[in-house]
């Protein structure tokens, strides 16, 4: 036998490092390899990136044939990850996108397949073998398990009837799965160690459910595109069951750019539907939780925009076929967020138009100005005094007075609880009375005002509204609001909202104690609505009330658009610093700053 072979001598001593990360790669300089950060990353200051292998895509549309051909076409197609904003094709787009001749479809090909690519520079993917595990069955089976548990207890009751919808309509039951991995995604938080800014949440969703929820997208996106005319016409309410659940996924993302995609095709799409029958019962309850949705929207872009956004906004009507319908909940808190964001667009038009250009002002109409927005408040108000007519009992406050509409019972001492039946109810009964504080219109007229009686008392009318406001929030179970308010305007918002109509700096001061608790609880939206974001800006409103002066408004320095989709963070925009805008007590004169948002 021959003898052993002798070890090869070693040409150096250095020991290579398998597993070291990114940034000590590129210097070429030996990584310890310590985790989460490794000892150079941390001495330097820098981002220590694990390497990860490279996932890439690759669309194979050749149509060879034959023994020698490569049959990969729809295998690749499978894995082939559309981003969240691949919905910003418009629906009509979708529909005929895979109904086309090749030489036609290339402007929707080059602009799916160059959104492909952003969506990947923007959140790198696992391993394929990793994607190609999420399509076993048992993902489908828990998703679907949790859809029933936690999803549609926050979701209009329509989508009840979905699961019984899918069928052999696979674009609806992928839409049913995205929403819930994309739910639990964002429910389960990680923390992100290595954050280096103070400004930026330090969490980010749960990185598995996110990935799952791209792939169910994707899939879902594909069967939706190769929908047919005769197809569509068979299948009316799951096609818009589908495209509603679309946009429901756009809003849990932040993607205002998708979600403004299906406005216009949804809006006609229900047109349709309901010109054809105007007792179809399915199509009048999801054109209700679409409009849900869309109110959801508006209030999340209004906050934080620029001054000159805020002004022009536009105003979000209810449809014909639901007004006038108060029937049940849902359909009362369609007609109360309808009511809530017009009277609140009308309320900060007639206030913020003042530090527009403030040297412009003596040539404005004041008082025609006044009454104009003083007339417009009172149309929404006696709206609200219907919707207030029409509340059953069930809805009411339990609290004796406050269920026969007395709501001046607390005027003074420690916030007391108000009690509902049902959380459902509470958070409607929440829109009501913020509908009437954006309805109070002494702001309007004392504004300008230098009178020493009037300054630090503008706003004396919305305080009993407030504390009532505060009490419905305190008799509510904060961790069932965290779970049940993803889909619609959350009590963080209503709060912000409220603190900038309230003088009372006890009162702010418990909004912000209230927000500090809520985010000890889930440091990171309630509602959509980043809390960490939201408790640094009343923080600065009730600083400055401290250094006496009363803030009416914050906006952006420059608007971006409401920020990208939230695909790895819970904040579509990243705010360092907002204006304010404020009247002295002292003297009465109108301010503008710039404050920093810090978190501490």
């Amino acid at each position: 036998m021959y003898p052993p072979v002798p070890d090869r001598p070693k040409k150096t001593d250095i020991v290579r490092s398998r597993n070291g990360c990114k940034s000590c790669r590129q210097r070429r300089t030996k990584c310890d390899e310590q985790k989460p950060i490794c000892g150079t990353c941390a001495r330097l200051g820098r981002v220590c990136e694990s390497v990860k292998p490279e996932f890439k895509f690759r669309v194979v549309t050749g149509s060879a044939s034959g023994p020698g051909a490569r049959v990969e076409s729809d295998q690749r197609s499978d894995t082939r990850l559309l981003p969240i904003d691949a919905v910003s094709l418009t629906t009509s787009q979708i529909i005929v996108a895979d109904n086309v001749e090749p030489s036609c479809r290339s402007p929707t090909a080059n602009r799916v397949d160059s959104l492909v690519a952003s969506m990947i520079a923007r959140c790198p993917m696992p391993s394929l073998r990793f994607v190609k595990s999420l399509q076993r069955l048992d993902m489908d089976i828990f998703y679907s398990a949790y859809w029933e548990d936690r999803c549609l207890p926050a979701l209009h009751p329509t989508f009840q009837a979905a699961s019984q919808l899918v069928g052999d309509f696979p674009a609806l039951k992928a839409a049913i799965l995205t929403l819930a991995s994309c739910n639990i995604g964002r429910m389960q938080t990680e923390r992100i160690v290595s954050s280096l800014t103070a400004r930026d949440c330090t969490f980010r969703p749960n990185i598995t459910h996110q990935t799952r929820s791209m792939v169910y997208y994707s899939s879902a996106m594909k069967s939706f595109a190769r929908l047919t005319p005769q197809v569509y016409q068979n299948n009316v309410t799951r096609v818009l069951t589908t495209i509603v659940l679309f946009a429901y996924i756009e809003s849990s993302m932040g993607n205002f750019d998708g979600f403004n995609c299906h406005v216009q095709g949804l809006t006609t799409l229900f047109d349709m539907e309901l010109r054809k029958a105007t007792s179809d019962a399915p199509s009048k309850a999801l054109l209700a939780a679409w409009m849900q949705c869309r109110f959801h929207v508006w209030w999340a872009r209004t906050y934080f925009s620029s001054l000159e956004v805020q002004l022009q906004q536009r105003s979000v009507f209810l449809p014909r076929a639901l007004q006038g319908s108060l029937d049940n909940l849902h359909e009362r808190r369609v007609a109360v967020l309808s009511i809530l964001c017009e009277s609140h667009q009308q309320n900060f038009k007639a206030t913020l138009r003042y530090w527009v250009c403030q040297t412009e002002r003596n040539n404005w109409s004041d008082e025609e100005e006044i009454e104009k927005y003083r007339t417009l408040l009172a149309v929404e108000a006696e709206k609200l005094d219907n919707w207030f007519a029409h509340l059953p009992p069930s809805e009411r406050p339990l609290n004796i007075g406050l269920a026969s509409g007395d709501h001046n019972t607390q005027t003074h001492g420690p916030i007391e609880p108000v009690w509902f039946q049902s959380q459902d109810a509470a958070l409607n009964y929440a829109y009501y009375v913020v509908c009437r504080i954006m309805q109070c219109t002494s702001l309007l007229r004392l504004l300008r005002s230098r009178d020493p009686q009037y300054l630090g008392h503008e706003c004396d009318e919305v305080r009993p509204w407030t504390r009532v406001l505060l009490g419905v929030v305190q008799g509510t179970d904060t961790g069932i609001s965290i779970r049940r308010n993803n889909y619609t305007i959350g009590f963080s918002g209503l709060l912000l909202a409220a603190v900038l109509r309230c003088q009372d700096l006890a009162l702010g001061t418990w909004i912000e104690k209230w927000l500090e608790h809520l985010e000890e609880m889930q440091p990171t939206e309630e509602g959509s609505f980043p809390v960490y974001q939201t408790v640094g800006i009343v923080k600065a409103i009730n600083r400055q009330r401290q250094l006496g002066g009363d803030v009416f408004g914050v906006s952006q320095t420059i608007d971006d658009g409401g920020g990208t989709p939230k695909l790895g963070s819970y904040n579509s925009q990243s705010i360092s610093a907002l204006l304010i805008h404020g009247k002295w007590r002292s003297s009465g004169d109108l301010y503008t700053e710039c404050i920093s948002i810090v978190r501490e």
